[in-house]
């Protein structure tokens, strides 16, 4: 599924793991579009340093954390000599996403790629104008004239769906990244360092079931999602850009003052409608957590990430750390 099931991270990590789970025994792409219309990119280019890391510690025993952000420059490197300092000392490497495991053969797999092929479908081949009202459509339909043109195939997916597609390709025409590549370079760095990658572990024990219980819900409980997405797009794209270039240079405070909106909360609440899906979701929330304490007690020094705005959240995991007795500093 390439870029498109990665990115479905900002609307659900569950999901986003289930079809790379389904796409061990084959790929796809999105067909061929219109080019999209352009924005003005981001002028940054070259290195750049991002964040300063966060510091939290017990006793002697310290975890250094990144805050990632998703959309980054297209044309920028980042490097951080904090990272590769904290990275030199650190016993372990934390991703901020699960590693999520199924119990399925070659053939299971290839049948559950289908399945999630046909879940992204609408249902009875119902085109979108069906599910949408009628404002909410023609607001859609203005932002795929100027960001996906030419994609007929767009209408015939559920509505988030949908609505993650017209998403990525409004982000690329800012000229920004669709994908948290910070990520992608610590742990190449943590790997020419051997140094152990550690994964929250999510056991799915029946992904063909939580994928049918998507399939069942009704595309009408996705409405709030398409809108949320929708008024994203109108609304926060030169906001976005902002807080990538405060990322860039490691201006917390900007990111701090900058509005960061809840489209990802709205896309989640309409999956937790289905029971599996709400379980699983809880249960990645949870997993993170758990090993993060755990590398804090085993190891002298360990390395996180995390993205940014959860570590910024009032009552994110920083705010967790430091009401169970952890001491946390930083930017």
């Amino acid at each position: 599924m390439g870029g498109r099931s990665a990115a479905l991270i900002l609307y659900a990590t569950l999901l986003s793991s289930l079809s790379s789970i389904a796409a061990r025994a084959a790929t796809a792409g999105p067909a061929a579009a219109a080019a999209p219309q352009q924005l003005e990119e981001i002028a940054i280019v070259g290195e750049r340093p991002g964040p300063r890391l966060w510091k939290v510690s017990k006793g002697d025993h310290v975890l250094w954390l990144l805050g990632t952000l998703n959309h980054l420059p297209k044309r920028m490197t980042w490097r951080s000599s904090e990272v590769d300092a904290a990275l030199a000392d650190a016993q372990e490497l934390l991703t901020s996403g699960p590693s999520v495991s199924a119990s399925i053969g070659p053939i299971g797999a290839i049948r559950l790629y289908v399945q999630w092929r046909r879940t992204q479908k609408s249902p009875d081949r119902l085109k979108l104008n069906v599910w949408l009202p009628a404002p909410l459509y023609a607001r859609f339909e203005a932002l795929k004239a100027r960001f996906d043109p030419g994609d007929n195939s767009i209408e015939e997916l559920r509505p988030s769906f949908a609505a993650l597609r017209l998403y990525e390709h409004a982000v690329e025409a800012a000229g920004m990244t669709a994908h948290d590549e910070v990520e992608q370079t610590v742990v190449k760095l943590a790997k020419r360092r051997r140094i152990p990658i550690q994964r929250a572990e999510l056991k799915v024990d029946d992904p063909s079931g939580a994928l049918k219980e998507v399939s069942a819900l009704p595309p009408t409980v996705e409405i709030d999602c398409v809108a949320a997405t929708v008024t994203r797009i109108e609304t926060d794209l030169p906001s976005m850009q902002e807080r990538a270039k405060a990322w860039a240079i490691g201006d917390v405070d900007r990111l701090r003052a900058l509005p960061y909106p809840n489209q990802r909360e709205v896309c989640l609440s309409a999956l937790a409608n289905a029971p599996r899906i709400k379980g699983l979701i809880d249960r990645v929330a949870q997993a993170w957590r758990s090993e993060a304490e755990s590398a804090l007690t085993r190891n002298r020094v360990s390395f996180a990430m995390r993205p940014i705005y959860e570590l910024l959240d009032t009552d994110g995991p920083l705010a967790k750390f430091r009401a169970e007795g952890y001491v946390v500093e930083g930017p």
